[in-house]
């Protein structure tokens, strides 16, 4: 069999395929191994996979993603550059008093001032530290300075974060001390509230974004939406479709709707993996992707150090989302006049907040991320028709798990959710409710709903197994995270079992899961190599050119 030996071994076995198991895959492969991926979802993609219904396609989680110079060089190094054409995806912020396409900064920072004359001065400074978040992110995320990005290249771990700290003289130094201290270690929220004069504006600052995020986190949204988030042309799962078809044909092999139950551990070290099916999958080194409150499990809590296990368990995971997905009778065109860009976070009153209380009407007080691709790409929806998605943050636990009874804690519930009346019903109100916001700024969208599906956080937990349907990792406060370092954390106590995925990264974003893919894949196949001293050959990977990464509109081939 294709990427097995004869003895049903495999050289390293991937516990999912997102896309940190898809980059560990393509390393390992690379690098002369045969590889096993594994996947509990019946695709690839994890929280980056997507859908098409009725000829509609929707995102099911990710609706764009982040480079940080890390995605892009990755594909290019693995010679999967060719795998898609990459659009900029464009964001609009729609709020009382402010309508604004996001295009840099200081134009946001001008429309802000020109809308609140009040605090004009308040908003300079304001956006005057996210133009200083947004040089020091342009200075560090350089591929040649990010470890691990570039092969033989790239500064250690501590060299590149203390470049945080550069400046070209003493003044400039202790401002970036004081930056530092302030981006890391103060709440957005509170940090809204002191620094902007009481308004309408400053509210929906300080109430809507990840719970608890620090001031580094919120301030680099502004420059991501500025200048950094992109979108295949075709769709997200197409991507990853034919990432999956090329590592097949570089002899990956990969097994689907697969769900690991159990680790068969001797000596210190993994032996083989047992899916829901019984299956028994032999490896010499695993990359486990997944939940680490899973991996407790699967590992032994008593394997772990009583300190970090207990601070694994304790630590918050991120919010979750509802998403609405919708097939709308609407051409691209007339939509694109209402909506202009790809994605619009939609505040329709001064009330809105992050819906995290709980309230049973908290989704009508929701603010909106409106996204639509296809006014862009007509390949994502019939003929004269439109795929819209609405989303807005939760928490699995509202009105009690949804009206599943459930935790949401895949460490200590079943792997199948159980979806009684009550939480279709549910999901269909908050749908309605979101569809009711939507239309105040679609008016008329409610009748021309072809196709109508909701993903609420019980969703994400069945699909992808993680604990409470979190949509990106660790809570996004670097206070809160497991771990001394924010890159590396691969080890588990399991010599040969590497831990990969957004969980084991700060900030748990798109380009640092990418990035964990080849940290832990370094790893198996440095013990590989030990144990192999002269490994196979490995023949030139196809394609992977570089290219100009700031090139519009778009980069890569299709």
């Amino acid at each position: 069999m294709t990427g097995v030996g004869g003895d049903g071994r495999v050289d390293a076995l991937v516990i999912g395929a997102g896309i940190s198991g898809l980059v560990a895959a393509t390393d390992l492969a690379a690098r002369g191994h045969r590889v096993l991926v594994v996947e509990h979802d019946h695709q690839a993609g994890g929280l980056m996979a997507g859908m098409r219904r009725r000829g509609f396609h929707f995102d099911v989680g990710c609706q764009s993603f982040e480079d940080m110079g890390i995605v892009f060089p990755l594909l290019d190094a693995y010679g999967l550059s060719d795998l898609a054409t990459f659009r900029r995806a464009r964001y609009r912020l729609a709020m009382p008093g402010l309508d604004v396409d996001v295009e840099s900064i200081p134009q946001v920072r001008a429309a802000f001032q020109r809308a609140f004359p009040d605090s004009a001065a308040a908003f300079g400074r304001v956006f005057d530290l996210h133009a200083r978040t947004s040089e020091l992110i342009r200075a560090l995320f350089v591929p040649e300075r990010i470890p691990h990005v570039v092969d033989g290249g790239g500064a250690s771990l501590a060299r590149w974060v203390l470049g945080a700290l550069g400046g070209s003289s003493p003044a400039a130094l202790v401002r970036r001390v004081r930056d530092l201290r302030t981006w890391m270690l103060e709440d957005f929220e509170r940090w809204y509230a002191r620094e902007l004069p009481p308004s309408s504006a400053r509210d929906l600052l300080s109430r809507c974004g990840y719970t608890g995020m620090n001031v580094f986190v919120a301030s680099a949204f502004w420059h991501l939406w500025a200048d950094d988030y992109w979108y295949p042309e075709g769709g997200l799962q197409a991507f990853f479709e034919r990432w999956v078809a090329r590592l097949e044909a570089r002899g990956v092999r990969f097994m689907f709707k697969r769900t690991v139950t159990a680790l068969e551990v001797r000596g210190g070290r993994v032996e083989a993996a047992v899916t829901h099916h019984g299956e028994r999958l032999a490896a010499d080194e695993v990359v486990y992707t997944g939940d680490p409150r899973q991996a407790l499990r699967l590992v032994g809590r008593e394997r772990f150090p009583p300190a970090r296990a207990a601070r694994l368990e304790r630590t918050r995971h991120s919010d979750a989302l509802v998403s609405v997905y919708l097939g709308l009778d609407l051409a691209p065109e007339a939509l694109r006049e209402r909506l202009r860009t790809a994605h619009v976070f939609y505040f329709p009153d001064p009330g809105c907040r992050t819906a995290l209380d709980a309230d049973a009407g908290a989704h009508r007080k929701a603010f909106l991320e409106v996204t639509a691709h296809g006014l862009f790409d007509p390949t994502l929806a019939p003929p004269g028709k439109t795929a819209v998605v609405l989303q807005a943050f939760t928490r699995h636990d509202w009105q009690d798990g949804w009206g599943t009874g459930l935790t949401g804690d895949t460490a200590r519930e079943e792997r199948g959710t159980p979806r009684p009346p009550a939480y279709r019903a549910l999901k269909r109100r908050v749908a309605d409710d979101l569809l009711a916001t939507f239309e105040r700024l679609v008016p008329g969208a409610s009748s021309r709903v072809e196709f109508l599906d909701v993903g609420a956080p019980p969703s994400t937990v069945r699909f992808t197994r993680n604990a409470f349907g979190g949509s990106c990792g660790f809570a996004l406060d670097w206070r809160n995270f497991p771990f001394a370092l924010p890159l590396g954390n691969a080890a588990t106590p399991l010599a040969n079992l590497h831990a990969a995925g957004h969980f084991t990264v700060w900030p748990g974003a798109v380009p640092t899961a990418a990035l964990s893919g080849k940290i832990a894949a370094r790893r198996a196949d440095a013990r590989l190599r030990a144990r192999r001293p002269r490994p196979r050959p490995v023949a030139p990977a196809p394609g992977g050119a570089a290219e100009d990464l700031a090139a519009e509109p778009g980069r890569g081939a299709a």
